[in-house]
């Protein structure tokens, strides 16, 4: 009966280490399945507007100064009654992984010339009306080859008596005191 038990015992003990030698090959087998690697490619978010990058900001918001080329009767760089001019914007998205809208408003009341007026705009050589107030939207998408968005604002200095807000010395010394100048802002929004 001891030779019984004793057989029983060691059936037993081998059974038991049998077992967890089997646990051990399946425990090693899973551990050995769950290793993997994953990469990620984070996409770019590298916009210029004039040459300015936004890349920690999606807000662009800058006082721009019109260029004057003058006239026969006009010096280049001043401003005058009659004068034209014109400022720009160069939205550049070529270093961006994906599809963005651009959203521009200008804030003319800050001008300290109150009859300079932005008269029209042109994007990538299409000149449209400018209503002041109205925003200036488009897109850029990352599937376009030219990635880039040229917007020229043209500038004019109103001397219509009928149209003007301040007389002509007035504006004068607007502008000897103060820069004519527009305050821009360029919002960017990726598209969904």
């Amino acid at each position: 009966m001891k030779t019984k038990k004793k057989i029983i015992f060691f059936v037993a003990l081998m059974s038991l280490l049998y077992c967890i030698t089997l646990m051990q090959d399946t425990y090693a087998k899973y551990v050995s399945s769950a290793v993997e690697n994953a990469e990620l490619t984070i996409a770019r978010w590298s916009i210029l507007v004039n040459d300015q990058d936004v890349v920690n900001e999606s807000n662009f918001t800058d006082t721009i100064s019109p260029v004057f080329a003058g006239s026969s009767n006009i010096a280049s760089d001043v401003i005058a009654p009659t004068a034209e001019g014109y400022f720009e914007l160069l939205i550049n998205g070529t270093n961006t992984d994906v599809s963005f809208r651009y959203t521009i408003s200008i804030d003319t009341t800050d001008c300290s010339v109150e009859d300079l007026k932005i008269k029209s705009y042109s994007i990538n050589g299409t000149t449209y009306s400018y209503t002041e107030g109205d925003d200036i939207t488009g897109t850029i998408l990352l599937s376009a080859q030219d990635k880039t968005a040229d917007i020229i604002f043209n500038v004019e200095w109103d001397d219509n008596t009928l149209t003007q807000t301040m007389d002509n010395a007035a504006d004068t010394l607007a502008s000897q005191e103060e820069s004519a100048a527009f305050t821009v802002n360029v919002n960017l929004i990726q598209l969904q």
